[in-house]
């Protein structure tokens, strides 16, 4: 209970926490679902051969790929200002239908556009693959080729079902409720470890985890329907897109898929360059992406998802310094959390995929490539941080055109830097390549911020890193005992693990130690949003 002599919250104060609450809430729902999803990735580097975990990542990345394109991509975040902005109006029946005539049109033009794509994509994927996985090494493994097709014919149409699953998440985040869209991803991720257990039954175990994976996404998406239909946004079908508020989604939906699509283009790219790299290339890409994933979903994506809806009240409130100050709150959060991320990784790669991923098929050759990368890919975890949370500043003021331009600008650096450091270094070559062109994007998206949105405060962001990075250090020197550790305890697998859970979670604490001694105001936030949720829950 606060004091009475305390000075009463201002308005940025209070949004601020519900922002960083929100993310809490978030992340906590998604770490269960990214242990889950660690597991589903265990199984099937250690359970499945390079080639044929190759054609699998292959053939799920294009479904994903428009995934992030359609569904958690444009589509969410040109619908949740415009859908926010209606809810944001004085109540009345008026303001009510015409928040439901959005959800139906909107519900309805992504789903044509997916079902169109999942039958095109399906009818093509031969060539489709084949433009992209021309590399002579990819083409060279005899039925390899084959199984990708195979694979991304039955798998595409997990498309319709994640899209429909990030719809009903738009709607849900809208209305401030995060919880059950966070948790709906373990659903599918349980689905691909039984199917990932049981597969190896059958005489073709990959299609049964390329079926897994539309059983899963159904899951994932009918979990999220009860919530819709108790706040009374469910979608009915309807063809009538001449709605002012239709078009507005759609005006920003067209160039913001275009700066998205133009992001996500540098996974075609890396494809592409991969397919003429020795066989196991793709796989340790994928795997790289799905640890540098892990703090990137539990930070970044939450407190992103949980931005949105705040900025885009602000700005339908014309409130630009309050909107400003958010932003720049969530920058200073997100690097708070994201320099320990980037340090950690680069220091414990090898000690983390051999944990992880070593094993069966998975062999010592396999997890030095994937340690590399993943060192490499590390510091991506801060420049992605940071074009998150900018991007959204855009989003919220409904301008998705800069973006757009700042993603063309990366691709076409991606593809030079992948061009000269692929011939240059092999792998490691194009995994830096991503690492450049994610630069160039924060650079230009930065730039962009303060001329259209607001200051970035360089000064008091530039203090804030130095704490940061001194907190960081620190973290390092712990971190260099992590060998020294398992040496004495042994190299099993038990040992290994306990080694590496212990070796983190002492680094952490040394982190948290040096924030706190250097009065950090991100941990202090932190910690009291985290203490206010525990004290609400033990006073229910």
């Amino acid at each position: 209970m606060e004091s009475p002599t305390a000075p009463p919250k201002t308005k940025v104060q209070i949004e601020r926490e519900s922002v960083t609450a929100s993310a809490f809430l978030f992340a906590m729902g998604t770490v269960l679902s990214r242990i889950l999803g660690l597991i589903r990735d265990m199984m099937t580097a250690r359970y499945f051969s390079n080639d044929v975990r190759d054609a699998f990542i292959n053939a799920f990345r294009l479904p994903n790929l428009f995934r992030r394109l359609l569904g958690e991509g444009s589509f969410s975040v040109s619908f949740i200002p415009v859908f926010v902005g209606i809810l944001s109006g004085k109540p009345s029946p008026e303001t009510d239908e015409r928040a439901r005539n959005l959800v139906a049109g909107t519900f309805s033009l992504l789903l044509c556009m997916t079902i169109t794509l999942s039958l095109l994509a399906t009818i093509f994927m031969q060539d489709i693959m084949r433009f992209l996985l021309n590399g002579e090494a990819y083409l060279a493994v005899p039925g390899k080729f084959d199984l990708t097709v195979r694979l991304g014919r039955i798998m595409f149409c997990f498309l319709i079902l994640i899209s429909l699953y990030a719809y009903f998440m738009a709607i849900q985040n809208s209305l401030r409720k995060f919880a059950v869209a966070a948790l709906a991803p373990c659903l599918f991720n349980i689905a691909m470890i039984a199917a990932a257990f049981f597969s190896s039954r059958f005489a073709a175990p990959e299609t049964v985890l390329a079926y897994g994976v539309l059983v899963g996404g159904f899951l994932q998406m009918a979990v999220l329907i009860p919530g819709v239909k108790a706040a009374g946004y469910f979608p009915k079908l309807s063809f009538s897109w001449d709605s002012v508020d239709v078009w507005r989604v759609v005006r920003a939906f067209v160039p913001g898929m275009l700066g998205l699509s133009l992001m996500q283009m540098t996974t075609i790219v890396n494809m592409h360059f991969a397919s003429q790299l020795p066989s196991g290339s793709q796989s340790y890409l994928y795997l790289a992406d799905r640890i540098l994933e892990l703090p990137l979903s539990l930070f970044v994506v939450s407190l992103g998802s949980a931005l949105l809806p705040t900025l885009a009240k602000f700005w339908a409130e014309r409130d630009r310094d309050a909107m400003s100050a958010t932003i720049n709150h969530s920058m200073r959060l997100i690097l708070f959390v994201a320099f320990p991320s980037a340090l950690g990784m680069f220091v414990l790669a090898r000690p983390i995929v051999d944990v992880l991923f070593l094993g069966r098929e998975f062999k010592y050759a396999d997890a030095i490539s994937t340690a590399q990368v993943i060192q490499i890919y590390s510091f991506t975890v801060v420049f992605a941080g940071a074009v998150r949370i900018l991007a959204q500043g855009f989003y919220a003021i409904q301008n998705t055109w800069f973006p757009a331009v700042a993603g063309g600008v990366a691709l076409l650096a991606h593809v030079l830097f992948a061009f000269t450091l692929t011939r240059a270094f092999g792998l490691n070559g194009l995994a830096a390549a991503s690492l450049c062109s994610a630069l160039v994007n924060l650079l230009m998206l930065a730039a962009g911020y303060n001329s259209w949105v607001g200051s970035l405060e360089l000064k008091k962001l530039g203090l804030s890193a130095l704490k940061f990075l001194v907190c960081g250090v620190a973290m390092v020197g712990v971190l260099q005992f992590h060998d020294m550790l398992l040496e004495i305890v042994g190299t099993r697998f038990i040992a290994r693990t306990f080694v590496l859970l212990l070796t983190i979670a002492a680094g952490a604490g040394v982190y948290l130690g040096f924030a706190r001694a250097l009065r950090v105001a991100e941990l202090n936030d932190a910690l009291a949003v985290i203490g206010a949720k525990f004290s609400k829950k033990r006073d229910r």
